[in-house]
């Protein structure tokens, strides 16, 4: 049986065919990957641009929402993937030999935990197909986990006070850096110096790019594990690559 992957797709009963039996239904993740790539491209012409003086605040700003755009979207393409393959687990089902049972407690759980956290829901696809479940220690998961934890800080942003006392290991800046510091390969070149890692260090194109690439390799580790073809094509996977950071001169 030939493996379809997610796409936009038209599901009819050919039995009797009639045109209130025509549904469609059109699958966004890859536009949200698209414009995640699109805004990184363009956040890192900014930097290529950049040459070290004192940034203008149009710069800094133009700059900083490209880098945010492709975080928000990033991660708005992991939440359209899972969504979208449990809303159409019945045609994709049909189309990759799934059982029955996997079909319905698929539809089950989409019914009961549509809300769930984002990660969960892969993590309860995964359980429901293949009975397993990610190492949650290890990449692509920490990467995919790190980046909704700051799409999330983001998105629910709240002014801290950050301080050198004990507090300081509790704060959304230090979690950040934990989490962050050392998948990001290249931090904000206009950056302040002595500035806080979120949000002044952290967002350049060095997260950008990772965040894209981390999204990307999440889905396809995930696709792997319950034997369904990445919902990105070669082609569309190529059209995302993007800019080599370069190393210092």
């Amino acid at each position: 049986m030939t493996d379809i992957p997610l796409s936009a797709t038209i599901n009819t009963d050919h039995s009797n065919m009639d045109i209130s039996d025509i549904e469609v239904s059109h699958q966004l993740s890859f536009s949200h990957i698209k414009a995640a790539a699109h805004f990184a491209k363009l956040s890192y012409k900014k930097e290529d641009e950049y040459d070290d003086s004192q940034p203008s605040s149009e710069l800094r700003d133009e700059h900083r929402s490209y880098v945010i755009g492709s975080i928000i979207t990033a991660v708005c393409y992991l939440e359209a993937t899972i969504n979208e393959l449990f809303t159409n687990v019945e045609y994709i089902s049909h189309s990759n030999g799934w059982s029955s049972d996997v079909a319905q407690k698929m539809k089950e759980t989409w019914r009961e935990e549509k809300d769930s956290r984002l990660i969960e829901k892969y993590e309860k696809a995964l359980c429901i197909v293949k009975s397993e479940s990610f190492n949650r220690g290890a990449e692509p998961y920490q990467s995919a986990a790190s980046l909704i934890y700051l799409r999330n800080a983001l998105i629910h942003y709240k002014p801290e006070w950050v301080g050198t006392g004990e507090s300081y290991n509790k704060t959304v800046n230090e979690k950040l850096r934990q989490k962050l510091e050392k998948k990001i390969k290249k931090l904000n070149p206009m950056r302040q110096e002595g500035s806080l890692f979120f949000p002044h260090q952290c967002l350049g194109y060095g997260c950008a790019k990772w965040a894209v690439e981390s999204s990307v390799k999440f889905t396809n580790e995930f696709f792997s594990k319950i034997g369904l073809p990445s919902n990105l094509n070669q082609d569309d996977q190529l059209s995302l690559k993007l800019p080599e950071i370069k190393p210092k001169p």
